[in-house]
């Protein structure tokens, strides 16, 4: 049975794929060496606190690098679930992923707002392409996981 929480991790997991490979795409095997402070995680690697997440598939990486793919992939099946329980139709697919996308970032903005930058502070509607591309690729991934497993 595929829980809401099987959910959020199996879409969490895609969306790190799915950045591995833009970066692989755009940066070959260049490391993206980044710090973590998670402490368990630390203890079962000797006390290293670096890590490259680019090569690190989901599974492997600590749990501060995988809390925002879990929280934005929480943000886009919540929004799935809000549809399906309100008998919302999701006739308009591209309508559809466009509202959700915009919640997706919204949240996002919420819970990172006192460090991004003042472009990624701005209203979906006026991000550039890239950026809601990020978005949408949560919302997207929830459709996808849900059509294969239904």
């Amino acid at each position: 049975m595929l829980t809401r929480d099987r959910l959020v991790a199996m879409v969490a997991s895609l969306a790190h794929d799915h950045w591995r490979g833009e970066w692989r795409r755009q940066k070959g095997e260049k490391p993206r060496i980044m710090k973590t402070t998670d402490a368990a995680w630390i203890a079962a690697r000797g006390g290293a606190t670096g890590l490259d997440i680019a090569a690190t598939p989901y599974d492997g990486l600590p749990a501060d690098w995988q809390r925002e793919n879990k929280l934005a992939a929480a943000v886009a099946v919540d929004q799935i679930l809000l549809s399906i329980m309100s008998d919302t139709p999701l006739q308009d697919y591209f309508g559809f992923v466009e509202r959700a996308a915009a919640v997706v970032h919204a949240k996002w903005v919420e819970r990172n707002d006192s460090w991004c930058n003042e472009e990624l502070k701005k209203p979906y509607d006026e991000l550039p392409e890239g950026e809601k591309e990020k978005d949408r690729l949560f919302v997207r991934q929830v459709i996808e996981v849900l059509r294969q497993n239904i």
